[in-house]
């Protein structure tokens, strides 16, 4: 089970960074470093249609839900915060068929929506 003790429920989006998180962009030991600072409220979403095959609180998916919202919120193209997402998950040891199945669905959610605004 991953270590989440950098996190604790609370505040407006479901989750609260109780200590710094760094995150290598691209590659493990990479010199572009994505620092979060405490006190970063993030959220773990999943259609509620899914949430019978993955809980929003699944300790294996906190630490990539954290770093997408970042990456989003800060102006990255979505396949790049999905991409650290899969990343951030497996890097967790999250199950890799569940998580592959996961980050399927979020880039055929996002391609879909870009068709249907074209």
């Amino acid at each position: 089970m991953p270590d989440v003790s950098w996190c604790k429920k609370g505040g407006l989006r479901g989750y609260v960074t109780t200590r710094v998180v760094a995150w290598s962009l691209m590659w493990k030991g990479s010199p572009y470093i994505l620092t979060i600072p405490v006190g970063r409220e993030f959220e773990s979403s999943v259609p509620r249609s899914l949430q019978w095959l993955w809980s929003p609180d699944d300790p294996y998916y906190l630490k990539a839900a954290l770093i997408h919202d970042v990456l989003l919120e800060s102006g990255s193209r979505w396949i790049e915060a999905d991409s650290q997402w899969f990343a951030a998950a497996l890097s967790e040891r999250a199950p890799r068929i569940k998580t592959a199945l996961a980050w399927t669905g979020m880039i055929l959610r996002r391609l879909i929506q870009w068709l249907i605004t074209q």
